[in-house]
């Protein structure tokens, strides 16, 4: 693989817990970072011997140097950022949810077409090894005519204050933020079926008075105190299905905060079988009796995966397995969703 030199945009929790680590584990030289709080920047190139930071991703993305770009930043920031990025010649690799709405992720997709460059967005979940997996079983047929699809999503108390709290800044709440992984995770095993409607429904029963700034995943605004103040105009919760072209239909539950038991996990079932994550099992029939078959398959690295993945893209040319296109779907249904939930009925998908 030819050298491939990085930037970072935005050095806040994700970047320093997955991105870094995985670029850094994959010996891949780090040019410069950005981030809008400049004295961050400084110290995470300090900490990680990087050699350029900025406090304006404008001057990273004019360094020749810079063949690539992580962009771990607000979504209401990923479309301004992400086409001034292709726009020079950079390659991306962007957190998740793709856009603010569909029209932005179309733009996005469409320019990196335009410019033979790679888009691809941070849903680490298809790189697990367990995923993997069972895709691999669904594409041999072992499930039969995968029809429904359920994904679940639910904290009890886990709702991220900052940025992630503020609708212009984040586009929605737990849908946006965790719903995003297990609905595009169902969808990919479900074998990517063109959606055709969309039903969802919202609450924001507890919000702000529920908002613990001391636990959980908090941005870094809120973990190193410069921002205090509570703004919490995102939902707690979200629930609906969508129904798919041939047929199917995945159900989802997500939720930052409610009262209710934790769980994390996504199922399908077909014809001749289902199986469900995490833990990885199997539910068929054998010999004409029931069966449970559960397979040792370990999580492995996602989050280190999924940035082999990109850089062997941008090496290969080739597309990524979560690619803007793919994203631009993702949007339609997420958008759809919060649509219906404003009108209280089942809405076309287009």
């Amino acid at each position: 693989m030819p050298e491939i030199r990085v930037g970072l945009i935005g050095v806040g929790g994700i970047a320093q817990a997955a991105h870094i680590p995985s670029l850094k584990t994959l010996g891949v030289p780090i040019v410069a970072v950005a981030d809008s709080v400049e004295e961050r920047a400084k110290q995470i190139a300090e900490q990680h011997g990087i050699p350029h930071a900025y406090g304006d991703y404008r001057q990273l993305l004019k360094r020749e140097d810079v063949d690539a770009v992580v962009v771990s930043t607000p979504t209401s920031t990923h479309y301004p950022i992400v086409t001034a990025a292709l726009k020079t010649g950079k390659h991306v690799l962007c957190e998740k949810p793709p856009a603010m709405n569909e029209r932005e992720a179309e733009k996005m997709a469409e320019l990196a077409d335009q410019q033979k460059l790679v888009l691809m967005y941070a849903l680490q979940n298809r790189y697990r090894n367990d995923t993997r997996a069972l895709k691999k079983l669904v594409e041999q047929g072992k499930l039969g005519e995968v029809y429904y699809g359920r994904a679940l999503y639910i904290r009890r108390r886990g709702a991220p204050g900052g940025w992630f709290a503020k609708k212009e800044l984040s586009g929605g709440g737990p849908l946006l933020d965790i719903g995003v992984h297990v609905i595009d995770l169902t969808w990919w095993l479900m074998g990517k079926p063109k959606p055709i409607s969309a039903a969802g429904f919202t609450f924001q029963k507890i919000g702000a008075k529920g908002l613990r700034l001391d636990r959980g995943w908090q941005p870094a605004d809120v973990r190193e105190k410069i921002e205090q103040e509570v703004v919490y105009d995102v939902e707690d919760y979200a629930g609906g299905f969508i129904r798919f072209e041939n047929g199917a239909v995945l159900t989802f539950e997500v939720s930052w905060q409610i009262n209710a038991k934790e769980q994390w996990g996504v199922a399908i079932s077909g014809t001749e079988g289902g199986a469900s994550l995490p833990p990885l099992e199997l539910y068929t029939e054998i010999l004409g009796e029931q069966a449970n078959v559960s397979l040792r398959v370990d999580e492995g690295n996602g989050y280190l995966e999924e940035m082999r993945e990109f850089l062997n893209c941008i090496a290969e040319g080739k597309k990524p397995v979560t690619d803007a296109w793919d994203g631009v779907t993702v949007m339609k249904m997420l958008t759809a969703l919060y649509r219906s939930a404003e009108q209280g009925k089942e809405l076309p998908i287009r």
